[in-house]
């Protein structure tokens, strides 16, 4: 289904019409909380996925197609990179910026790896742009597995806490929250000594669910612990697939997968109710935890086992076995029109998930 994007994001609608209709008429609403779009779960169909390759998407949606997309499916926030903009300009910033107030959304975007220049034209634009938070990431560490690319954690941790630091009067003179995310490196301990060394009431967190997972720790556990710091949240789910070495984590629609989202939603209406939650449907490449292996263990604190007994729980609720295929369509090497066809369905499903179960009202 290759076309140009606003025939695409009229395709996805007709398939949101039919299906959030129908589940009104089977479902009564029982509550709505703030849930937005992450640009990310399309990261194919905007080209961030196979950028710089020849299997890049031939026309890449824009940041107003996120948007239209948004509206259409009654979404009251979006998120987004700022590296999809084809510059800061503040013309642009602002006219962007009338856009997402004219379509009654919340606007929060996102940095890559905390970086004191790069945060300095960041930080500005997010403002003119009307957004509160801008989410930055503390590494570029994947899969938990810190050994790979840092050799000291603690000391790594001290340097992103001085670079921040080192931009906190720029945050609050544009009344911007920093909000670190758990981008599947920090732990709940990792955020809240950043947050102690940065100080002020311009340093956040962005909370990711899975990806707390991804570092062994309780979902739930770990979003209680942060609370108070918690300004946005990334909703995503995922299928458990067994390995050697662990479990890998593949993405999928929401509530088709092995995460608990009602117990979720009901955390995040306990601890965190005012927070944005954004649908995230991210990474076309499996996860690989790999809790078995010696060397990702390096980097992290001993630990009681008792402690990882909730995630080893989860994660053997698995009913596949090693050996099962968990590679999406991207990692099979599937043409444009599968992989644009699965986060279309992704997000088409996952929209009437959550009209399903209250999360979102009926029409």
């Amino acid at each position: 289904m290759i076309g140009e994007p606003d025939k695409i994001c009229g395709t996805i609608t007709n398939i949101l019409f039919v299906t959030r209709n129908l589940y009104a008429l089977l479902h009564e609403e029982r509550r709505t909380v703030l849930i937005g779009l992450s640009a990310l779960s399309f990261s194919y169909r905007c080209g961030l996925v196979g950028r710089g390759t020849n299997r890049v998407v031939s026309k890449p949606f824009s940041i107003d197609d996120i948007i239209t997309l948004a509206v259409r499916a009654g979404l009251q926030s979006v998120e987004f990179p700022l590296e999809m903009l084809p510059d800061l300009g503040i013309e642009r910033l602002h006219a962007l910026r009338a856009r997402i107030a004219a379509c009654h959304l919340i606007a929060v975007v996102d940095s890559d790896v905390a970086d004191v220049a790069t945060l300095e034209r960041h930080i500005p634009a997010a403002a003119a742009l009307g957004a509160r938070v801008l989410r930055v990431t503390i590494s570029s560490v994947l899969e938990g597995w810190r050994s790979r690319l840092i050799t000291d954690w603690g000391r790594y941790l001290d340097e992103v806490s001085a670079r921040l630091r080192a931009v906190r009067s720029l945050a609050e003179k544009h009344d911007v929250i920093l909000a670190i995310e758990n981008h599947q490196d920090a732990t709940a301990d990792d955020l809240l000594q950043i947050i102690a060394a940065v100080g002020g009431q311009h340093i956040g967190v962005t909370f990711d669910a899975v990806n707390a997972f991804i570092v062994a720790e309780e979902p739930l556990a770990c979003l209680e612990r942060v609370s108070p710091y918690v300004r946005n949240i990334h909703i995503s789910d995922y299928t458990v697939y067994p390995s050697d070495q662990g479990w890998r984590l593949v993405r999928c629609s929401l509530g088709e997968g092995d995460m608990n989202l009602r117990r979720l939603f009901a955390a995040i209406d306990q601890y965190a109710p005012s927070a944005p939650c954004q649908i995230e449907l991210v990474n076309h490449s499996a996860r690989h935890i790999r809790l078995y292996a010696d060397d990702w263990w390096v980097g992290y604190p001993s630990r009681d086992v008792r402690d990882l007994l909730p995630v080893l729980r989860e994660f053997a609720r698995s009913s596949r076995s090693v050996g099962d295929d968990w590679r999406t369509p991207w990692e099979r090497g599937a043409a444009e029109d599968m992989n644009c066809f699965y986060e279309d369905q992704q997000f088409a499903s996952s929209i009437t998930y959550l009209r399903t179960i209250g999360m979102l009202p009926r029409v």
